[in-house]
Parts: structure tokens; sequence; C-alpha cells
């Protein structure tokens, strides 16, 4: 569905090529003329493709990887995109495929019998290339976590807010600098009124 501000109302239109499998909780941004999917959740599993709507034509592409290994399948992760030529994608909810990205951490949910969790993982996405990339990031990584906000600052900054977590909801704010691959933790101590948990 498309919803127009001219008309202030949303219609429904067909779209062609190969759809996700996933019909909630994935990942999403916008690149150009173009919005890109990945992961999400069906009744039964999640799942670990990237998905291209153009926008345009509406017609979806699954955009194949050339690198082996590349995200695990995850449900409530956030998708952002710098300068238009890479996709950053952050944390998570799924099940760990066993290969454990440098620096990141994953979080077992001991709430269930099975063997999901959360995921810290950050990786980049090179749309001329086809290729997954886990470059090594410093400063202050956010925890496991999934359902949270992640939207471009500018060209090669994104902001992480909220989320949720093995202690339940939060409401710390991250900046990434695709850049410098640095992580900034925001000072709640030093600025005004801070948004609730969520």
């Amino acid at each position: 569905e498309i919803y127009d501000p001219y008309l202030e109302a949303w219609q429904q239109e067909a779209t062609t090529g190969v759809p996700p499998p996933a019909f909630y909780g994935g990942g999403c941004t916008s690149v150009h003329e173009s919005l890109l999917w990945y992961g999400g959740l069906d009744d039964k599993s999640c799942f670990g493709t990237l998905h291209q709507l153009n926008t345009v034509t509406l017609k979806w592409e699954e955009l194949h990887q050339s690198t082996p290994q590349g995200p695990m399948d995850k449900v409530g992760c956030g998708l952002v995109s710098f300068q238009g030529e890479k996709v950053g994608l952050f944390g998570g909810y799924g099940i760990p495929t066993g290969l454990t990205q440098p620096g990141s951490t994953f979080t077992k949910d001991t709430r269930y019998s099975h063997s999901g969790g959360w995921t810290n993982e950050f990786h980049l996405f090179d749309l001329r290339e086809g290729v997954w990339s886990s470059p090594p990031t410093t400063g202050s990584r956010p925890p496991p976590c999934s359902y949270f906000t992640f939207t471009a600052i500018d060209s090669h900054r994104g902001i992480l807010f909220g989320g949720r977590t093995e202690h339940g909801w939060t409401n710390d704010v991250y900046i990434i600098n695709a850049q410098t691959m640095h992580w900034t933790k925001l000072d709640k101590s030093e600025r005004g009124p801070w948004p609730v948990q969520r």
C-alpha cells in the first residue's frame, strides 16, 4: 500500500518480482528510488535475505550476496543507508549461525527453550559490489537489542534509539559514524527531558 500525501489516502498497488518471504519485523531503509528490506519473520522462522523494491516500477528483487557469510537470520533489526552506496545493518533477534562477528555479542533469551536471542552485530552491505563486510568498530557499541529505531542523520552517520534487551526496554541513544566506524553513546545526564523506554 502507498500513502499519497496530496490525496491524504492509502492506495493499493500491485508489485512484481521476488518479494521478501517475511511479512513483519524486518529492517527497512530508503536508497535513492528504492526501499531495502532485510530479514523479518513469518509464522515459523526468521530470514536473512536482502530485498529491494524499486518504488517507480514497483518491482521486487532479491539482492544476492557474493560473500559466503553474511548477517544471521533475524527479526527486529535496523537498516540505514550511508551515502546511497552502502547500508548498515545492526542488531536484531534470532538464532545464531555459529559464526560470531568479531567484537559482537549474542545474548540468549532465557525466557524460552529455543536458542534464540539478541545480537549487536554490525554489518555493511556494498550495493555496487553485492558484498557484506564486518568492519571492526570502536567506542561504545550498543548492547544486544532488537526493535529499536535506526535512522540516518546525514550521509555517514546513523542514530539508534531504544529497543528491547535482555533486561527489558531501553531509552539509550547511540550514533555510528560509518567513516570512522566509531560508536558514541549520548550522555542522558547532560541533556534535558529524555524519552521513556520503548
